[in-house]
Formats: C-alpha cells, structure tokens, sequence
C-alpha cells in the first residue's frame, strides 16, 4: 500500500526530480514517456488512415 502500490509514471517523475533532486533520471523518464507518447498518437493517426478514417490530420 502506500505511495509504491500507487506509482505511476508522473509521480514518479515528480517525486524523484523535485522531492528528491534526481534531475538527470526524472528527465530521462519524462523523456521516454513522451516519446511514447508520440509513438502511440502518430501510429493510431497511421491505423486510423488505414480504416479510411480522417484522423488528427492528413498526410
């Protein structure tokens, strides 16, 4: 239970970058979160093409 059990991504960024001043690992997991991010958006814009939908935009 506690802050362990309940730990996502964001928090963790926030814990160990601003309570704990770990700048370099909060950075670098803020980082790979949005590049995730971005991976995932572009990729379901790709299968939404697919479909013959519109999606975010048109390429």
């Amino acid at each position: 239970m506690g802050l362990p059990a309940s730990e996502v991504l964001d928090t963790y960024v926030y814990n160990n970058g601003l309570l704990s001043g770990q700048w370099g690992v909060s950075a670098a997991v803020g980082l790979v979160k949005g590049l995730v991010g971005v991976v995932l958006v572009l990729g379901a814009n790709k299968l939404a093409h697919f479909f013959g939908e519109e999606g975010i935009y048109r390429s």
